[in-house]
Protein backbone atom coordinates (compact mmCIF):
# COMPACT_ATOMS: atom_id res chain seq x y z
CA UNK A 1 0.00 0.00 0.00
CA UNK A 2 1.64 3.44 -1.08
CA UNK A 3 1.42 6.30 1.44
CA UNK A 4 -0.28 9.20 1.72
CA UNK A 5 2.45 11.03 0.59
CA UNK A 6 3.39 9.26 -2.33
CA UNK A 7 -0.41 8.84 -3.44
CA UNK A 8 -0.69 13.10 -3.33
CA UNK A 9 2.30 13.32 -5.71
CA UNK A 10 0.78 10.34 -7.90
CA UNK A 11 -2.38 12.65 -8.46
CA UNK A 12 -0.44 15.67 -8.63
CA UNK A 13 1.31 14.11 -11.85
CA UNK A 14 -1.37 12.65 -13.42
CA UNK A 15 -3.46 15.87 -13.43
CA UNK A 16 -0.54 17.95 -14.58
CA UNK A 17 0.27 15.21 -16.95
CA UNK A 18 -3.88 15.34 -18.01
CA UNK A 19 -3.67 19.21 -18.46
CA UNK A 20 -0.70 19.74 -20.24
CA UNK A 21 -2.01 16.69 -22.52
CA UNK A 22 -4.80 19.47 -23.39
CA UNK A 23 -3.29 21.93 -24.98
CA UNK A 24 -0.10 19.95 -26.18
CA UNK A 25 -0.12 19.56 -30.15
CA UNK A 26 -1.29 16.79 -32.21
CA UNK A 27 1.73 14.15 -32.46
CA UNK A 28 2.50 11.85 -35.44
CA UNK A 29 1.20 8.79 -35.51
CA UNK A 30 4.40 7.40 -35.66
CA UNK A 31 5.43 8.75 -32.21
CA UNK A 32 5.18 6.99 -29.06
CA UNK A 33 2.39 8.04 -26.40
CA UNK A 34 3.57 10.35 -23.74
CA UNK A 35 4.26 9.44 -20.33
CA UNK A 36 1.24 11.10 -18.78
CA UNK A 37 -1.13 9.07 -21.41
CA UNK A 38 0.20 5.99 -19.92
CA UNK A 39 -0.10 6.83 -16.61
CA UNK A 40 -3.68 8.01 -17.50
CA UNK A 41 -4.58 4.69 -19.00
CA UNK A 42 -3.53 3.11 -16.14
CA UNK A 43 -5.20 4.88 -13.53
CA UNK A 44 -8.52 4.01 -15.42
CA UNK A 45 -7.27 -0.05 -15.62
CA UNK A 46 -6.91 0.42 -11.76
CA UNK A 47 -10.26 1.83 -11.53
CA UNK A 48 -12.22 -0.92 -13.93
CA UNK A 49 -10.46 -3.58 -12.35
CA UNK A 50 -12.21 -6.46 -10.34
CA UNK A 51 -12.38 -5.19 -6.33
CA UNK A 52 -10.76 -7.67 -4.34
CA UNK A 53 -12.98 -9.04 -1.50
CA UNK A 54 -10.99 -8.80 1.37
CA UNK A 55 -11.21 -11.41 4.55
CA UNK A 56 -14.00 -10.78 6.86
CA UNK A 57 -13.51 -9.91 10.29
CA UNK A 58 -13.43 -12.67 13.15
CA UNK A 59 -16.50 -12.81 14.95
CA UNK A 60 -16.88 -10.66 17.68
CA UNK A 61 -17.26 -13.27 20.60
CA UNK A 62 -20.75 -11.44 22.41
CA UNK A 63 -22.28 -12.21 19.07
CA UNK A 64 -21.28 -16.09 18.87
CA UNK A 65 -25.04 -18.02 19.44
CA UNK A 66 -25.34 -21.13 21.57
CA UNK A 67 -25.43 -24.65 19.45
CA UNK A 68 -28.26 -25.75 17.53
CA UNK A 69 -27.64 -29.03 17.84
CA UNK A 70 -28.24 -31.04 21.49
CA UNK A 71 -24.97 -31.87 22.67
CA UNK A 72 -23.90 -35.00 24.12
CA UNK A 73 -24.00 -35.82 27.81
CA UNK A 74 -21.80 -39.05 27.80
CA UNK A 75 -19.29 -39.64 30.61
CA UNK A 76 -15.76 -37.86 29.00
CA UNK A 77 -13.50 -39.79 30.19
CA UNK A 78 -13.17 -42.62 28.03
CA UNK A 79 -13.09 -40.19 25.59
CA UNK A 80 -9.79 -38.36 27.43
CA UNK A 81 -6.40 -38.45 25.41
CA UNK A 82 -3.50 -40.59 27.47
CA UNK A 83 -0.10 -41.53 26.99
CA UNK A 84 -0.73 -44.41 25.21
CA UNK A 85 -2.75 -42.73 22.34
CA UNK A 86 -0.49 -41.79 19.19
CA UNK A 87 2.45 -40.58 19.06
CA UNK A 88 2.17 -38.55 15.81
CA UNK A 89 -1.69 -37.30 15.35
CA UNK A 90 -3.59 -34.38 13.77
CA UNK A 91 -5.17 -32.11 15.89
CA UNK A 92 -8.70 -31.80 14.05
CA UNK A 93 -10.07 -28.70 16.20
CA UNK A 94 -10.33 -26.56 19.38
CA UNK A 95 -13.23 -25.55 21.01
CA UNK A 96 -13.66 -23.10 23.87
CA UNK A 97 -16.32 -21.50 26.20
CA UNK A 98 -18.11 -23.23 28.96
CA UNK A 99 -19.79 -26.04 26.41
CA UNK A 100 -16.37 -27.00 25.25
CA UNK A 101 -15.92 -29.99 26.28
CA UNK A 102 -19.83 -31.09 25.11
CA UNK A 103 -18.59 -29.63 21.82
CA UNK A 104 -15.71 -31.62 21.49
CA UNK A 105 -17.12 -34.89 22.71
CA UNK A 106 -19.49 -34.38 19.94
CA UNK A 107 -16.89 -34.09 17.03
CA UNK A 108 -15.18 -36.91 18.48
CA UNK A 109 -18.12 -39.54 18.64
CA UNK A 110 -18.90 -38.25 14.98
CA UNK A 111 -15.51 -38.86 14.17
CA UNK A 112 -15.40 -42.60 15.61
CA UNK A 113 -19.51 -43.32 14.51
CA UNK A 114 -18.92 -41.82 11.03
CA UNK A 115 -15.26 -41.83 9.77
CA UNK A 116 -14.06 -45.42 11.71
CA UNK A 117 -11.29 -42.82 13.29
CA UNK A 118 -9.71 -43.15 16.40
CA UNK A 119 -10.57 -39.47 18.02
CA UNK A 120 -9.84 -38.24 21.41
CA UNK A 121 -10.06 -35.32 23.59
CA UNK A 122 -7.33 -33.08 25.26
CA UNK A 123 -8.40 -30.90 27.82
CA UNK A 124 -6.36 -27.54 28.52
CA UNK A 125 -6.89 -28.09 32.30
CA UNK A 126 -5.65 -31.29 32.81
CA UNK A 127 -2.32 -30.00 30.80
CA UNK A 128 0.49 -29.52 33.31
CA UNK A 129 1.33 -25.30 33.73
CA UNK A 130 -1.83 -24.30 32.86
CA UNK A 131 -3.59 -23.27 36.17
CA UNK A 132 -2.41 -23.36 39.74
CA UNK A 133 -4.51 -26.18 41.56
CA UNK A 134 -3.25 -28.26 44.19
CA UNK A 135 -3.23 -32.01 43.45
CA UNK A 136 -2.92 -31.38 39.84
CA UNK A 137 0.41 -31.46 37.48
CA UNK A 138 2.70 -29.88 38.06
CA UNK A 139 1.77 -29.98 42.34
CA UNK A 140 0.50 -33.70 41.34
CA UNK A 141 2.87 -36.59 41.65
CA UNK A 142 5.17 -36.10 38.60
CA UNK A 143 3.88 -39.91 38.07
CA UNK A 144 0.25 -38.95 37.46
CA UNK A 145 -1.20 -39.09 33.82
CA UNK A 146 -4.27 -36.99 34.78
CA UNK A 147 -5.51 -34.73 36.65
CA UNK A 148 -9.48 -35.62 37.98
CA UNK A 149 -10.54 -31.63 38.56
CA UNK A 150 -13.57 -31.94 40.51
CA UNK A 151 -16.08 -28.97 41.82
CA UNK A 152 -15.56 -26.15 42.57
CA UNK A 153 -12.01 -26.30 41.18
CA UNK A 154 -13.20 -27.03 37.60
CA UNK A 155 -15.18 -23.95 37.31
CA UNK A 156 -12.18 -21.92 37.94
CA UNK A 157 -9.97 -22.95 35.34
CA UNK A 158 -10.05 -22.06 31.47
CA UNK A 159 -12.92 -24.16 29.33
CA UNK A 160 -10.98 -25.50 26.25
CA UNK A 161 -11.06 -28.52 25.00
CA UNK A 162 -8.88 -29.97 21.58
CA UNK A 163 -9.76 -32.95 19.49
CA UNK A 164 -6.75 -35.10 18.58
CA UNK A 165 -7.04 -37.71 15.44
CA UNK A 166 -4.71 -40.84 14.82
CA UNK A 167 -2.93 -43.46 16.32
CA UNK A 168 0.05 -43.13 13.96
CA UNK A 169 3.95 -44.29 14.87
CA UNK A 170 5.53 -42.85 11.60
CA UNK A 171 5.63 -39.17 10.30
CA UNK A 172 4.87 -40.11 6.49
CA UNK A 173 1.24 -42.27 8.23
CA UNK A 174 0.13 -38.82 10.16
CA UNK A 175 0.95 -37.04 7.04
CA UNK A 176 -1.35 -39.45 5.00
CA UNK A 177 -3.89 -38.87 7.99
CA UNK A 178 -3.86 -35.57 7.72
CA UNK A 179 -4.49 -34.94 3.83
CA UNK A 180 -8.03 -37.16 4.84
CA UNK A 181 -8.61 -35.49 7.97
CA UNK A 182 -8.90 -31.97 5.94
CA UNK A 183 -11.18 -32.97 3.88
CA UNK A 184 -13.88 -34.16 6.46
CA UNK A 185 -16.87 -31.32 6.88
CA UNK A 186 -18.81 -32.74 10.04
CA UNK A 187 -22.30 -32.32 10.30
CA UNK A 188 -21.78 -31.46 14.02
CA UNK A 189 -20.21 -28.30 13.05
CA UNK A 190 -22.88 -26.98 11.11
CA UNK A 191 -25.01 -26.57 14.40
CA UNK A 192 -22.09 -24.62 15.97
CA UNK A 193 -21.33 -21.62 15.66
CA UNK A 194 -17.58 -20.08 15.29
CA UNK A 195 -15.43 -16.72 14.84
CA UNK A 196 -14.38 -18.06 11.94
CA UNK A 197 -17.51 -18.71 9.89
CA UNK A 198 -16.03 -19.02 6.48
CA UNK A 199 -13.45 -22.06 7.73
CA UNK A 200 -15.11 -25.01 6.15
CA UNK A 201 -14.88 -28.22 8.14
CA UNK A 202 -11.85 -29.26 9.10
CA UNK A 203 -9.23 -27.47 6.41
CA UNK A 204 -7.27 -25.80 9.77
CA UNK A 205 -6.45 -29.28 11.00
CA UNK A 206 -2.34 -29.49 11.77
CA UNK A 207 -0.40 -32.12 12.28
CA UNK A 208 1.16 -32.76 15.85
CA UNK A 209 2.46 -35.16 18.69
CA UNK A 210 0.63 -36.32 21.79
CA UNK A 211 1.94 -33.81 24.19
CA UNK A 212 2.05 -36.83 26.94
CA UNK A 213 4.79 -38.74 24.64
CA UNK A 214 8.18 -37.77 25.76
CA UNK A 215 10.22 -36.13 22.97
CA UNK A 216 13.01 -39.50 23.82
CA UNK A 217 9.62 -41.74 23.23
CA UNK A 218 8.55 -40.52 19.74
CA UNK A 219 11.06 -42.58 17.65
CA UNK A 220 11.77 -45.89 17.91
CA UNK A 221 15.24 -46.92 19.95
CA UNK A 222 17.78 -48.77 18.44
CA UNK A 223 19.54 -51.29 20.31
CA UNK A 224 22.96 -50.48 21.35
CA UNK A 225 25.73 -53.12 20.99
CA UNK A 226 27.86 -51.67 22.91
CA UNK A 227 25.63 -51.73 26.15
CA UNK A 228 24.51 -55.46 25.11
CA UNK A 229 28.24 -56.47 25.22
CA UNK A 230 28.67 -54.44 28.51
CA UNK A 231 25.90 -56.30 30.13
CA UNK A 232 26.31 -60.23 29.49
CA UNK A 233 27.19 -60.75 33.18
CA UNK A 234 24.21 -62.80 35.54
CA UNK A 235 23.81 -59.24 37.19
CA UNK A 236 22.35 -57.97 33.97
CA UNK A 237 19.41 -55.68 34.49
CA UNK A 238 18.23 -57.26 31.56
CA UNK A 239 17.24 -60.87 33.41
CA UNK A 240 14.87 -58.75 35.80
CA UNK A 241 11.22 -59.92 35.58
CA UNK A 242 9.23 -56.72 37.08
CA UNK A 243 8.95 -53.24 34.86
CA UNK A 244 10.12 -51.90 38.35
CA UNK A 245 13.37 -52.22 40.20
CA UNK A 246 15.66 -50.12 43.34
CA UNK A 247 18.37 -48.24 42.98
CA UNK A 248 20.83 -48.66 45.51
CA UNK A 249 24.36 -47.27 44.40
CA UNK A 250 26.44 -45.48 41.10
CA UNK A 251 29.57 -45.51 40.09
CA UNK A 252 30.37 -42.75 37.87
CA UNK A 253 33.47 -42.36 34.77
CA UNK A 254 35.28 -39.44 34.49
CA UNK A 255 34.55 -36.32 33.15
CA UNK A 256 36.73 -33.30 32.41
CA UNK A 257 36.31 -29.17 30.90
CA UNK A 258 39.90 -29.09 29.39
CA UNK A 259 40.61 -31.01 26.17
CA UNK A 260 44.26 -31.87 27.02
CA UNK A 261 43.68 -33.21 30.18
CA UNK A 262 46.50 -36.21 30.25
CA UNK A 263 44.07 -38.47 31.70
CA UNK A 264 42.10 -39.09 28.64
CA UNK A 265 44.77 -38.62 26.17
CA UNK A 266 47.73 -41.37 25.25
CA UNK A 267 47.21 -45.10 23.97
CA UNK A 268 46.63 -46.09 27.74
CA UNK A 269 43.88 -43.71 28.68
CA UNK A 270 41.38 -46.25 28.01
CA UNK A 271 42.72 -49.13 30.05
CA UNK A 272 42.93 -46.89 33.16
CA UNK A 273 39.58 -45.55 32.28
CA UNK A 274 37.64 -44.30 36.03
CA UNK A 275 34.48 -46.03 34.02
CA UNK A 276 35.92 -49.29 33.64
CA UNK A 277 36.85 -49.17 37.54
CA UNK A 278 33.15 -48.09 38.19
CA UNK A 279 31.82 -50.93 36.30
CA UNK A 280 34.38 -53.42 38.64
CA UNK A 281 32.94 -51.73 41.54
CA UNK A 282 29.30 -52.10 40.88
CA UNK A 283 29.52 -55.85 40.50
CA UNK A 284 32.18 -56.05 43.70
CA UNK A 285 29.12 -54.46 45.24
CA UNK A 286 26.38 -56.41 43.91
CA UNK A 287 28.27 -60.01 44.67
CA UNK A 288 29.21 -58.42 48.21
CA UNK A 289 25.38 -57.58 48.80
CA UNK A 290 24.29 -60.84 47.72
CA UNK A 291 26.32 -62.68 50.48
CA UNK A 292 25.22 -60.29 52.87
CA UNK A 293 22.49 -62.32 55.52
CA UNK A 294 20.03 -59.20 55.91
CA UNK A 295 19.92 -58.33 52.56
CA UNK A 296 19.49 -62.17 51.57
CA UNK A 297 16.00 -62.11 53.92
CA UNK A 298 14.70 -59.51 51.88
CA UNK A 299 14.36 -61.82 48.97
CA UNK A 300 14.97 -59.72 46.39
CA UNK A 301 17.03 -60.07 43.45
CA UNK A 302 20.61 -57.96 42.71
CA UNK A 303 21.12 -56.19 39.35
CA UNK A 304 23.60 -54.22 37.70
CA UNK A 305 23.59 -51.89 34.48
CA UNK A 306 26.71 -50.49 32.50
CA UNK A 307 25.84 -47.60 30.05
CA UNK A 308 28.35 -45.40 28.44
CA UNK A 309 28.57 -42.87 31.65
CA UNK A 310 28.18 -45.10 34.99
CA UNK A 311 27.34 -48.35 36.27
CA UNK A 312 24.56 -48.91 38.57
CA UNK A 313 23.48 -51.27 41.16
CA UNK A 314 19.61 -52.38 42.25
CA UNK A 315 17.76 -54.71 44.09
CA UNK A 316 13.97 -55.49 43.85
CA UNK A 317 11.64 -56.64 41.06
CA UNK A 318 8.46 -54.92 40.57
CA UNK A 319 5.81 -55.00 38.84
CA UNK A 320 3.72 -51.42 40.38
CA UNK A 321 5.56 -48.69 41.17
CA UNK A 322 3.37 -48.32 44.30
CA UNK A 323 4.04 -51.77 44.88
CA UNK A 324 4.17 -51.82 49.26
CA UNK A 325 6.80 -54.32 49.52
CA UNK A 326 9.11 -51.95 47.39
CA UNK A 327 8.36 -49.59 50.34
CA UNK A 328 9.46 -52.19 52.87
CA UNK A 329 12.12 -53.02 50.97
CA UNK A 330 13.95 -49.04 51.11
CA UNK A 331 12.99 -48.63 54.76
CA UNK A 332 15.18 -51.88 55.54
CA UNK A 333 17.75 -51.26 52.73
CA UNK A 334 17.66 -47.75 54.38
CA UNK A 335 18.83 -49.02 58.27
CA UNK A 336 21.25 -51.16 57.05
CA UNK A 337 23.38 -48.97 55.19
CA UNK A 338 25.28 -47.95 58.04
CA UNK A 339 26.06 -51.42 59.18
CA UNK A 340 26.64 -53.01 55.83
CA UNK A 341 29.65 -50.21 55.87
CA UNK A 342 30.73 -52.57 59.01
CA UNK A 343 33.70 -55.07 57.92
CA UNK A 344 33.83 -56.88 60.98
CA UNK A 345 29.95 -58.20 60.15
CA UNK A 346 29.73 -61.90 59.71
CA UNK A 347 28.91 -63.26 55.78
CA UNK A 348 30.57 -60.55 53.83
CA UNK A 349 30.48 -56.70 53.89
CA UNK A 350 31.04 -53.89 51.29
CA UNK A 351 32.97 -50.67 51.41
CA UNK A 352 30.63 -48.69 49.54
CA UNK A 353 27.93 -47.36 51.28
CA UNK A 354 24.05 -48.10 49.30
CA UNK A 355 21.70 -45.18 49.06
CA UNK A 356 18.52 -46.55 48.20
CA UNK A 357 16.50 -44.27 45.99
CA UNK A 358 13.18 -42.70 46.95
CA UNK A 359 11.51 -43.51 43.81
CA UNK A 360 11.63 -46.92 41.94
CA UNK A 361 13.43 -47.07 38.81
CA UNK A 362 11.22 -47.96 35.31
CA UNK A 363 13.20 -50.75 33.26
CA UNK A 364 10.81 -49.56 30.13
CA UNK A 365 13.14 -47.41 28.65
CA UNK A 366 16.59 -49.49 29.91
CA UNK A 367 15.27 -52.92 27.98
CA UNK A 368 14.53 -51.33 25.01
CA UNK A 369 18.39 -51.22 24.36
CA UNK A 370 18.44 -54.89 24.90
CA UNK A 371 15.93 -55.60 21.87
CA UNK A 372 16.34 -55.96 18.85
Amino acid sequence: MKSPIATLALLGSLAGGTAWAQTAPKRAASEPPAAAELHEDAVQSAINAPTVTAVPEPTPVDQLKAPTIDLPNDPIEPYLLTKNNGPFMVMAKVFRGPDSQKMALALCKELREEYHLPAYILRDKDWPGKHNIRGIPPQADPRAIQGNVKIPEKFRTYDEAAVLVGDEKTLKASEQLHHKVKKIKPKCLEGMSSIFPWRDGLIKSIRTTNPYVSAQDLYPHKRDDLIVRMNTTAWSIANCPGQYTLQVAEFSGRTTFNEKDENFRGPLALLNSPLRKAAGEAEELAAALKKDREVQQLGQPIYVFHDRTASRVYIGSFQSDRDPQAVQVREALVKMAVPLMDRKRTGGAVDTMIVPATMLTDLSVIKTQFEK
